[in-house]
């Protein structure tokens, strides 16, 4: 896969923030992302090293595009998916959380403490 492949990226970053899959929803931490993202470019900042920099990061490939519920919808990845009807992951509910900044009235919900050790 190459460059047309990674174009279809739509740089929103959310696949390099901490996410979980709890239930049938698919739990994303805005507060917390890859020691290698920057938040104000929303780009990695190793990124031709990404997968030798980082032991977490992983290929964007087609059959993931497909199939991995943890994507949410906006992706660039699952829209070329759907585009072509070839995606066939379970549809989650996304909520996204503020695990440092703003602590939810839910604290005490696994939900929530899913990104507290």
């Amino acid at each position: 896969m190459g460059k047309c492949w990674e174009e279809k990226c739509t740089k929103c970053g959310l696949c390099c923030h901490e996410k979980a899959v709890y239930g049938r929803n698919l739990v994303i931490d805005l507060d917390s992302w890859c020691e290698f993202f920057d938040p104000a470019t929303k780009q990695c900042k190793v990124y031709a090293q990404r997968f030798v920099r980082s032991t977490r990061c992983r290929k964007m490939t087609r059959l993931k595009a497909m199939f991995a519920s943890y994507l949410p919808e906006s992706c660039g990845y699952v829209a070329w998916a759907r585009k072509n009807h070839l995606r066939f992951a379970k549809r989650r509910f996304i909520r996204f959380i503020h695990s440092k900044t703003c602590p939810s009235e839910d604290s005490d919900e696994p939900l929530y403490n899913t990104f507290h050790a």
